[in-house]
């Protein structure tokens, strides 16, 4: 027998992100504030709509029943998604948090969601046992390697859905870097995480866009050129070793050909001086390739911009039920 959810004055955000969902809004937001009603405590559902083209944000508004309980932030124009869920964490009011992908997750996992935090868990990350999107097997392989690679808590998510308490709200609201991938924030700020396995929906599959390995190639390099030294490092001390290499096997023709004599062992020809050359070169401005990315992350960085522009926010949402409380005055 399950142990009964203590969530006495206790509020749950729910943060969802909608970008052009007229067809499917609806359906998804009763369901999910059915889950939330048999938690029988305080909730909000927080949607960040991310510029939608769509009748959207009308369909959201037209639910009497849902809207009591609503909270919209409709955004300036498109943005990517970790932006869209930082504008939720920074507006919502909930002691717990739940980032909630209306195209891939089903609303029973809520309460597995929050059970998992009250028994001490800072962090509770979704997960799931395949893959959510189809890729290719040398993508697979790809993700793998990067994946078992990787010492910055990096893991390339198809999905966010993710629960974390008033702590962890707070702390991502304090980390402010621009590259805003969630598995590397958490990795900076530490916290006690757990995972939850759970069984993704197929019904909405069609909505998730599937990237090619082009585009998850760039977007890794992005996040980890934006997180981490380890690129320029590396490159600086491969191109050190290979520089030092190059300089012993140039004393050492040196020695041979002028202290004993051996003229003949001096390369003929261009072919191997510009062998060496060009893997030299090559390594010169691979270094300075990866140094005006960082130049322009810190030029991003440092400029005092907000991550986004809210243009409207619709509705007071009803944070205790039967009672006449807003959580905005």
């Amino acid at each position: 027998m399950k142990r009964k959810l203590s969530l006495v004055d206790t509020i749950i955000s729910t943060i969802i992100v909608t970008n052009n969902d007229e067809d499917i809004i609806q359906d998804r937001l009763k369901k999910i504030k059915k889950a939330l009603s048999r938690l029988r405590t305080s909730y909000e559902i927080l949607i960040v709509d991310n510029n939608s083209e769509d009748a959207t944000v009308e369909k959201i508004k037209n639910l009497k029943s849902v809207m009591s309980y609503t909270r919209i932030l409709v955004l300036s124009k498109s943005y990517e998604t970790e932006i869209a869920l930082t504008a939720g964490l920074d507006n919502c009011v909930g002691d717990y948090a739940i980032l909630f992908n209306p195209y891939t997750d089903p609303p029973e996992v809520i309460p597995k969601l929050i059970r998992k935090l009250i028994e001490g868990n800072d962090i509770v990350v979704g997960k799931t046992r395949s893959h959510i999107k189809k890729y290719g097997k040398v993508t697979k392989r790809f993700l793998k390697m990067i994946q078992k690679l990787s010492t910055q808590g990096f893991v390339y998510r198809e999905n966010y859905l993710v629960a974390i308490n008033r702590k962890v709200i707070n702390s991502i609201i304090r980390t402010r870097r621009k590259s805003r991938n969630f598995s590397y924030i958490s990795s900076l700020i530490g916290f006690k995480s757990t995972n939850l396995i759970y069984k993704p929906l197929k019904k909405f599959k069609v909505k998730i866009k599937t990237e090619s390995f082009f585009e998850i190639l760039i977007s890794i390099i992005d996040t980890v050129i934006s997180n981490s030294f380890k690129p320029i490092r590396f490159l600086s001390l491969l191109g050190m070793f290979l520089s030092g290499l190059f300089l012993l096997w140039i004393l050492g023709v040196v020695i041979l050909a002028f202290v004993f004599g051996k003229r003949n062992i001096v390369p003929q020809g261009w072919i191997s001086i510009s062998t060496v050359m060009g893997t030299l070169f090559f390594l010169l401005f691979s270094l300075l390739t990866i140094i005006s990315e960082y130049l322009i992350r810190i030029l991003t960085e440092t400029r005092d911009e907000p991550f986004y522009f809210i243009s409207e926010e619709i509705g007071k949402s009803t944070i205790l039920p039967r009672r006449r409380t807003l959580n905005i005055v």
